[in-house]
């Protein structure tokens, strides 16, 4: 089975923004918080497209972004939701596509140690099945921002 990166530019939805801000006032996420008051309004939600007109993601049942998501097998129409879909040419693969196929399929039903915005998202579980390591690029970057303006 032959698998590849993918991800769509999504708009916050309203009960997706009142989570991202809970979640940001938590953990006091300060340039987060900044970004998001200042209009944050999109994200890339990254899945895995199964080269069968399905993709394994990490996502909530109405929204990307929620507490209570889970690793999803759905088609291509229902992961990018009206939106464009791109290849993420960032996500580096470790292993051979089948391997990375099977852990992402062996997900599917799980909630991958529960969905956080910040350190445990869909980039986190895209990486974690191509090279096995939990990273998001889109959080990283913001967290060197907030690094530099604290130097």
């Amino acid at each position: 089975m032959t698998c590849r990166a993918i991800y769509t530019v999504r708009r916050l939805t309203p009960a997706e923004q009142r989570l991202v801000r809970e979640t940001l006032l938590e953990g006091k996420q300060r340039i987060f918080l900044q970004q998001f008051e200042d209009g944050f309004p999109t994200f890339r939600h990254y899945g895995l497209d199964m080269g069968d007109g399905t993709v394994v993601h990490f996502s909530g049942k109405m929204e990307y972004i929620h507490a209570n998501a889970w690793i999803q097998r759905t088609s291509c129409a229902a992961f990018c939701r009206g939106g464009v879909i791109c290849p993420a040419y960032d996500v580096r693969f470790c292993f051979p596509q089948e391997e990375v196929a099977r852990r992402a399929l062996s997900q599917v039903g799980c909630n991958f140690g529960g969905y956080n915005f910040l350190c445990n998202n869909c980039e986190h579980f895209v990486n974690w099945c191509a090279c096995g390591r939990r990273i998001s690029r889109q959080v990283m970057m913001r967290e060197q921002i907030e690094e530099d303006l604290q130097d």
